[in-house]
């Protein structure tokens, strides 16, 4: 439970202010299941795109980026002082690193899908 903790709380405070805000906000009389549904929904989308953009980014998929301004930067630290070098990660450290980021990137997908899932079926019951 404690590696679906920062997971919970954002994706918490999502769906109480959003649900909070449509009950406010919305004119017609709708039940506080379709209110409580368009929350779980939005914050089911916004955990799901995080998860999504981190998985990405342990996969590699932003390295080429990266290394252009890593390349940029480490040229003008080089103009600075001449005798910069900077320390690179061994192969293994990095596999394990990013193998770690992966699993961790799963996480807020499957509550992503899990919340919108759960948001139709409050919303079709």
């Amino acid at each position: 439970m404690k590696n679906f903790r920062s997971i919970l709380i954002v994706w918490g405070i999502v769906t109480i202010a959003y649900t909070v805000w449509s009950y406010v906000s919305y004119y017609r009389a709708e039940s506080f299941a379709f209110h409580l549904s368009g929350g779980l929904f939005v914050a089911g989308m916004i955990v799901f795109a995080y998860g999504m953009f981190s998985q990405m980014s342990a996969s590699g998929l932003f390295d080429g980026i990266m290394y252009g301004f890593k390349r940029n930067r480490r040229a003008k630290l080089k103009e600075i002082d001449s005798d910069y070098e900077e320390d690179e990660k061994d192969d293994d450290e990095m596999k394990e690193e990013r193998s770690a980021r992966k699993q961790s990137a799963w996480r807020w997908v499957y509550v992503g899908v899990g919340s919108v899932i759960l948001s139709y079926v409050i919303t079709l019951v």
